[in-house]
């Protein structure tokens, strides 16, 4: 079926460009947000996909205040026009490609609403493309581009509103796109198995960093690299393609959780640039309530997990749950992200924040196989 996009020299098939290279149902397109103010007391997260081979598309807000976080879910059978990014009461537009965009929800009925406007800081970051197997299988195959920015706007909960003011908020915003594990599993007879994963995102001495580590059970790394980019006084400064990256090819940290949790509580990460010099940085979670459980956009969740079949029709409903009650011990809550200060050499240098998702056998941190989500005794 055609549609506004094939009007663009854009195709990649002899399809129209709304129709995949693929057949396989777990064939996706997602814009992922998150935002929070530096003093970790309002934490938020805003995500969008299509699963066209599904037909289903998605949505999710999500915000952490007053130590209570509360999330909005919309599901819908997927729209004809792909340059629509609308479930329900969520949207997301792109104002200006890779510089600004615009991210509402207006949902009365639920007590939820936004007007938020997301400005770059950083050309978008290529992080090129995923593969990632398990026994024997390919499970994601995605490629994904990342820019850090801005926040300004309001957001609103049973009458509460949180103004935004210019540089008072920031945060990420990512694209990708591909192959990974939505809808129903498919890889293994149980969702979850052994993962270790941690993205460490800062805003440190006028630069942007990340450094990120994928790694086996035995502490070998499928990924363990990072990169600082250039902060840009204003959008209209900002290249579509960040050329001026400097690379750290390798990291090593040692972490601190919360007693009887994996919930990182501080780190301390010794980066090693391409020049052989190395940095060290400690970080520490700031704010009581400075955490976002992933689950608020759907990671993991029963009934919310992307690309789920809601019955063919247009479904919202909201929940929430307070910080200090949750059960670490769930699998839907060890995807979450957790507002950080930074500091070098005794100074504080910036802030940001880290994104875990640690399960099962990890032997560097003494973690079994039994204890898949739950941390050993002592942890």
């Amino acid at each position: 079926m055609i549609s506004p996009f094939d009007d663009y020299c854009l195709h990649q098939t002899p399809d129209y460009l709304r129709v995949p290279g693929t057949t396989d149902r777990n064939f996706y397109d997602r814009y992922f947000f998150s935002g929070y103010r530096p003093a970790g007391d309002l934490v938020f997260g805003l995500g969008f996909g299509r699963y066209p081979n599904r037909f289903v598309q998605d949505a999710h807000f999500t915000v952490m205040l007053g130590g209570v976080q509360y999330t909005l879910h919309a599901s819908d059978i997927l729209g004809r026009d792909p340059s629509r990014n609308v479930v329900g009461p969520i949207e997301v537009a792109v104002v200006e490609p890779m510089r600004v965009l615009r991210c509402r929800v207006d949902a009365p009925a639920q007590g939820i609403a936004c007007d938020l406007v997301f400005r770059a800081e950083t050309g978008a970051i290529d992080e090129g493309r995923l593969r990632v197997g398990r026994e024997g299988l390919t499970y994601i195959d995605q490629t994904r581009f990342m820019q850090y920015g801005n926040w300004e706007g309001w957001i609103e909960v049973d009458g509460r509103r949180e103004i935004l003011g210019p540089h008072q908020a920031w945060g990420l915003r990512d694209k990708s796109w591909g192959v990974r594990l939505i809808g129903d599993q498919h890889v293994t007879q149980r969702r979850g198995g052994q993962i270790f994963w941690m993205n460490v995102v800062m805003r440190v001495d006028g630069r942007f960093g990340v450094i990120r580590a994928l790694d086996h059970a035995d502490g070998s790394s499928h990924e363990r690299e990072g990169y600082t980019a250039p902060l840009y006084a204003s959008p209209a400064d900002v290249p579509v393609g960040e050329g001026a990256l400097r690379r750290a090819p390798h990291w090593r940290f040692e972490l601190d959780f919360l007693p009887g949790t994996r919930r990182i509580s501080a780190g301390r990460y010794t980066v090693r640039w391409e020049d052989g010099s190395e940095s060290l940085i400690e970080g520490r979670v700031v704010g009581a309530s400075g955490t976002l459980w992933y689950a608020g956009m759907g990671y993991n969740h029963d009934r919310w997990h992307h690309g789920l079949d809601h019955g063919g029709a247009l479904v919202v409903e909201r929940e929430q749950w307070r910080a200090d009650e949750v059960d670490m011990g769930r699998l839907d809550r060890q995807f979450l992200a957790s507002v950080m200060e930074f500091r070098s050499e005794g100074r504080v240098i910036g802030f940001g924040h880290t994104e875990q998702l640690l399960m099962g056998e990890y032997r560097p941190l003494g973690w079994g196989e039994a204890d898949y989500i739950r941390p050993v005794s002592g942890s």
